[in-house]
């Protein structure tokens, strides 16, 4: 199980792996220069082989979390450019209904401009069914109000996104909780 977690692990954060390919890349390199025998550089070859392997795997294959990641992302962005459509694609439908008349009405209420993700921390939670990774994160979106009757131009929150596997292998928002900690008036 240990083992498990290790190579998942390195998969995702391949840093640490790199690093120390890296450095023993760097001890062959110089037993070359000390001894100049070839055979320290027949060795060199299967590490920068690992080390490509590793960032192959890393830029093509997405991760649970960072398919998460990303989706809160392509939100952010989608909302920063005042495009509610954008969002339903990363809800799971039966939360789209509940949100959606939410949504609806703060597109109707101003225009966004602005939309951020800050310090997100992803935790997996491989004991449900489905699996599920649940999102802690910084949100803030900057906007004007169409109307005169919202005093702030921006809302600052700590949001709570819970996201499950459904069968397809897509990883959507199932759940939400927000805890605003400042809204600002204009100075």
């Amino acid at each position: 199980m240990i083992w498990g977690n290790f190579w998942r692990d390195t998969a995702e954060e391949p840093g640490m792996a790199l690093i120390f390919l890296g450095l023993a890349g760097a001890f062959l390199i110089t037993g070359f220069f000390i001894s100049r025998k070839k055979t320290w550089l027949a060795f060199l070859l299967p590490i920068l082989l690992c080390a490509g392997g590793l960032i192959g795997v890393d830029y093509w294959i997405f991760s649970p979390k960072e398919k998460a990641r990303l989706a809160i992302e392509e939100c952010a962005a989608a909302v920063g450019a005042n495009q509610k459509a954008a969002l339903f694609p990363h809800i799971a439908p039966e939360l789209a209904s509940e949100v959606k008349v939410k949504i609806d009405w703060a597109f109707t209420q101003a225009d966004f401009y602005h939309a951020y993700a800050n310090d997100i921390k992803l935790e997996m939670n491989e004991f449900t069914s489905p699996p599920s990774i649940q999102a802690t994160f910084f949100a803030g979106v900057r906007f004007r109000a169409k109307s005169g009757i919202i005093p702030a131009d921006r809302w600052n929150c700590v949001m709570t996104l819970t996201f499950e596997e459904f069968e397809d292998g897509n990883w959507l928002i199932t759940d939400y909780e927000t805890r605003p900690i400042f809204s600002g008036g204009n100075p």
